[in-house]
């Protein structure tokens, strides 16, 4: 099938809740965001749609955008989740298979009153102090958004490690990453019962060794933290994202324009790292 030129922007969130900073994205602000990508009939993609378009097997639609969650903080769930739904938008969540606990499925806030979750740097804290289950996300609840159909749950890793930095040695750190990328695929396969096909590298950092493990063990698309627009040249294994925080649509329509665009973002880049 032929490409036709194209400009697909990748959003990167973190969190939706109440107590907002720029990392945690106020639900009131998140909502006006997917509200308008829908009124601007922008179509929002899952990672087996990008995979396709970049791959050359389909036509990708004039507006496409991909909607991305790291981690898989509770308040995808409470806030998010809920949002994407309303506006039949689809979204993909990378998760840290070692931090999401089996059981539990709390109400949303579509379903009545919710308190949001802490904010970023406290929710690190209760994950450091083993209580990961108050700010992360379920297996139950994962599998109800998956069911759905909007949300695409991959892989962010099994610990979300910098093993350059743990691990000195070259070859004990390839150990470990092939390890960690082969757990987290598994799990998310026998879990969900679907193709683990994507990644998103921890803390953005990756290099050529990374790239080749990721792609041996069978992950088709990786994503990074570098800011750019993907296009039909675009390598699978290096997919940029645009960190999208507590701005309005004004902002957001400058971002959708310049990183649709090759040429412009580029430029722009040039100039505004």
């Amino acid at each position: 099938m032929k490409k036709k030129n194209f400009g697909i922007p990748v959003l990167m969130y973190h969190h939706v809740n109440p107590e907002g900073n720029f990392v945690n994205v106020k639900p009131h602000l998140f909502e006006s965001q997917i509200s308008y990508l829908k009124e601007g009939g922008y179509t929002a993609l899952n990672t087996t749609d990008l995979l396709e378009i970049l791959n050359g097997t389909r036509i990708p639609p004039d507006k496409p955008v991909v909607i991305t969650f790291d981690d898989g903080w509770i308040d995808n769930w409470l806030f998010a989740y809920p949002i994407l739904k309303k506006y039949d938008m689809k979204a993909v969540i990378f998760v840290i298979t070692s931090l999401i606990h089996e059981k539990g499925k709390r109400m949303r806030s579509d379903e009545g009153p919710v308190k949001g979750s802490p904010l970023h740097k406290e929710c690190q804290q209760k994950v450091e102090s083993g209580s990961a289950q108050e700010v992360m996300l379920s297996w139950e609840e994962i599998g109800e958004m998956e069911n759905t159909g909007l949300m695409d749950i991959q892989s962010h890793t099994h610990t979300h490690r910098r093993w350059d930095k743990l691990y000195p040695d070259n070859k004990e750190r390839m150990t470990v990453l092939n390890g960690e990328l082969k757990i987290s695929k598994e799990v998310i396969e026998n879990k969900l019962k679907k193709q683990c096909h994507a990644l998103c590298w921890p803390w953005g950092k990756y290099d050529n060794a990374y790239i080749e493990a990721a792609r041996s063990a069978g992950y088709k698309l990786l994503f990074t933290t570098e800011k750019g627009a993907n296009t039909s040249t675009s390598e699978p294994w290096r997919i940029k994202r645009i960190v999208i925080g507590n701005i309005g649509n004004f902002a957001l329509r400058k971002k959708l324009f310049i990183f649709s665009r090759d040429r412009l973002s580029k430029a722009y880049l040039k100039y505004f790292k």
